[in-house]
């Protein structure tokens, strides 16, 4: 039987509710507002029915200290109140239900079972990790999922049109993770690709490339990734902060990237969307940053064909970042490792200049510079810079229009950059 603390000043009313709600419930009565407080910081209680005008303090007071004193328990208000007003403010302060007199007694019994109900869904839901991070889990739809009771919801790290990620703690290993989550809503494309990304990254096995530990759906339908947390800066926010950076600097990173890039093609995948925003740098006194490569959303398997998977990209279509995008990209062409090698040239002349190859003040202006125009030699976008000529050749390369002019695999590019930090 549930446990129901009525409190009102009305005596006839009390004993009128203890003896019909006696019947199917634990009933105790307060005959004040101060009697009431009492009871219930010393009694738990399943649902509490509060009037408003009492002599002493009144309901909607006593209301107010229980939440604020962090009390979850359903409260019913039961009182003669009956302009919007009040009724808006009562519920406002935390009440779950209002009901004004005179009343019924069927309609008042259905009321509390109502609320007992809900009561034991919400109290049969996983409990989340944490204290204070409500705001954040509400964000995402999470309060109550066995996601929110098995990682522990810290920050948010970032937020975009199609999904959100945060920052989050694994309670049994004590380790720090980044999840990522779709957004609901969205087309059956935009599922596949993050479906497909999991699998991409789940082949990779790669210290330059942040990992997947787990992949699946809430209860409530939404589609998360918990991957490797990464603490850092990007490359974009480095070069925000600095404008370029040293060559010696910039081919160590290049290389860094390259080498995960290769990692990647060697299990035939290709990325699509490399850009200064999807590196990680991390920093540390006395050593040399290492990187992380993100975000496969965009990746495919190079061999993937329709009959082996999902098509997620019609004939046609673009994929990727305008600043970076290879010409058979902007055209909507099937790619390879080579138009991966074309946005790490876009990666690597901004690294140096601080420009990518191509600007302009609209995304198809930008599309369009890759198609058509020649890529600024570093020399002319930074003339109080200095370059040397085989590194000025070795960007020009990567950015030629024509795949077959290019390095043909990330591993020679490799070597060439190699070639180019060690040289004198």
């Amino acid at each position: 039987m549930a446990q129901i603390l009525v409190v009102d000043d009305d005596r006839a009313t009390l004993q009128f509710m203890q003896d019909s709600l006696g019947r199917e419930h634990e009933v105790a009565v307060a005959g004040g507002g101060l009697q009431g407080w009492e009871k219930i910081q010393n009694t738990k209680f399943d649902l509490l029915i509060l009037d408003w005008d009492m002599p002493d303090i009144t309901g909607i007071e006593v209301l107010k200290r229980f939440r604020e004193a962090g009390g979850t328990t359903p409260v019913l208000m039961l009182t003669g109140r009956k302009s919007d007003d009040e009724k808006a403010l009562g519920l406002d302060l935390g009440a779950d239900d209002y009901l004004t007199k005179p009343f019924s007694i069927k309609e008042l019994g259905a009321r509390i079972r109502a609320a007992l109900r809900r009561n034991q869904v919400v109290s049969a839901l996983p409990k989340s990790l944490g204290s204070g991070n409500e705001e954040l889990l509400n964000r995402a739809n999470l309060m109550g999922t066995a996601l929110a009771a098995r990682y522990e919801f810290i920050e948010l790290l970032g937020e975009g049109a199609a999904g959100i990620v945060f920052k989050a703690k694994n309670d049994k290993l004590k380790k720090m993770v980044a999840i990522k989550m779709l957004l609901s809503g969205l087309r059956d494309e935009a599922l596949g690709r993050f479906e497909q990304e999991a699998r991409l990254i789940g082949k990779l096995d790669h210290p330059g490339i942040a990992a997947v530990y787990d992949f699946g759906i809430t209860e409530r339908f939404q589609s998360y990734m918990v991957m490797e947390y990464v603490d850092g800066r990007t490359l974009a926010a480095v070069l925000k902060a600095t404008f370029n950076l040293p060559v010696r600097l910039s081919m160590h990173l290049a290389i860094r990237v390259s080498e995960s890039v290769a990692h990647a093609h060697g299990k035939g995948i290709i990325h699509r969307d490399l850009k200064p925003t999807n590196v990680m740098i991390r920093e540390a006194q006395g050593v040399a940053p290492s990187t992380k490569l993100l975000d496969f959303g965009c990746g495919k398997f190079r061999d993937l064909s329709a009959e082996q998977g999902i098509a997620l990209t019609r004939e046609g279509s673009t994929l990727g970042s305008p600043p970076y995008m290879s010409p058979e990209q902007v055209r909507g062409r099937p790619v390879d490792e080579r138009s991966d090698i074309y946005s790490l040239g876009c990666i690597i002349h901004e690294m140096l200049t601080g420009y990518p190859p191509f600007m302009g003040d609209h995304p198809n202006e930008i599309m369009l510079k890759h198609l058509d125009e020649p890529p600024v030699p570093l020399r002319q976008t930074r003339s109080d810079l200095e370059f040397s000529d085989r590194l000025e050749a070795a960007v020009a390369k990567t950015l030629s229009k024509d795949p077959a002019q290019r390095y043909q695999s990330v591993p020679l590019l490799i070597e060439e950059l190699k070639q180019i930090a060690t040289a004198k």
